[in-house]
């Protein structure tokens, strides 16, 4: 019996305006077309019209993010006084604002995180910005720091290829402005439904309690085959190939294996990613022949 009776996929954005078609907003529910989403706002509008529509129905949802749900080991102590994650996405909740048309303050955060760390634009550990912003924020530099007080990935990042940093917030593959506008809205679904909604791998402890209604974890659409129909957008397709490749698992009794601690992890580790780091569904593990990394 698979474990979830529907599986959404949403392909996140940071764009600062409202934006449709390529690099923009994607979700999709397996088996069904993609929609597109202009704004933050709308699509966790489709979300929560989801979770709601789920528990009405007394179904299960399984959703996945592509952005990450947490930063490397150290840092929510070093910025809140307390190792857990909680403490952190309540922080980034009341820090990050992102409105109704997409305008956000994510590089004006991470220059504030920096300073509160003790850091300046050289040190880091966020960094990037465009170009077009150069002496507007006095903490956040355009370059790599060298991560001496934090390390800059976190253990899954080190572990699968391509993954780009949570700290890096612009350039190319840059994922750390998603993940701060990401965790904010999160933490407000979180507030919303609350114990109908559990967050992978922080409150199941890996696949040890998958119970609650709807489960939301971290994904990486590249560990799975995309294939692009004529006329269609990539990310579309990316959103339509992850979701339905996530319900065939499911209902193959694979998803459970996906959902568990990676044979990779020490103990050490494995506290670290559920006590703040947060992991990447399937990395790390062997599923049926097929190596996810």
């Amino acid at each position: 019996m698979p474990l979830f009776d529907h599986h959404m996929i949403v392909d996140w954005s940071a764009n600062s305006a409202p934006k449709l078609g390529p690099d923009s907003i994607w979700l999709c529910d397996a088996f069904g077309p993609a929609s597109n989403a202009a704004t933050r706002a709308t699509a966790m509008e489709t979300v929560c019209a989801a979770i709601r529509r789920v528990i009405a129905q007394g179904k299960r949802l399984f959703i996945g993010f592509d952005f990450g749900f947490g930063y490397p080991r150290g840092f929510a102590e070093a910025l809140t006084g307390v190792a857990e994650w909680t403490s952190l996405w309540a922080r980034i909740a009341h820090d990050v604002s992102d409105n109704a048309t997409n305008a956000n303050n994510r590089f004006h955060v991470g220059s504030s995180y920096n300073k509160a760390l003790g850091g300046d634009a050289a040190s880091g550990p966020f960094w990037g910005h465009p170009h077009q912003h150069k002496g507007r924020y006095s903490h956040l530099g355009a370059t790599k720091p060298e991560y001496r007080a934090l390390p800059e990935k976190r253990h899954v990042e080190e572990l699968v290829g391509g993954a780009q940093p949570v700290w890096k917030l612009a350039y190319t593959g840059s994922v750390g402005g998603q993940t701060l506008l990401g965790v904010r809205w999160l933490e407000q679904l979180r507030r919303v439904f609350g114990k109908v909604l559990a967050i992978w791998p922080f409150d199941t402890d890996f696949a040890a309690h998958l119970d609650a209604p709807v489960t939301v974890a971290e994904v990486y659409p590249s560990l799975f085959p995309v294939q692009v129909r004529a006329g269609e957008i990539k990310d579309a397709a990316q959103v339509r190939a992850v979701s339905h490749g996530f319900a065939v698992l499911d209902h193959a009794g694979f998803l459970g294996e996906l959902l568990a601690r990676p044979p990779c992890l020490n103990d050490a580790q494995a506290r670290d990613v559920v006590r703040e780091e947060g992991w990447i569904v399937g990395a790390g593990q062997a599923i049926d022949g097929r190596v996810f990394a």
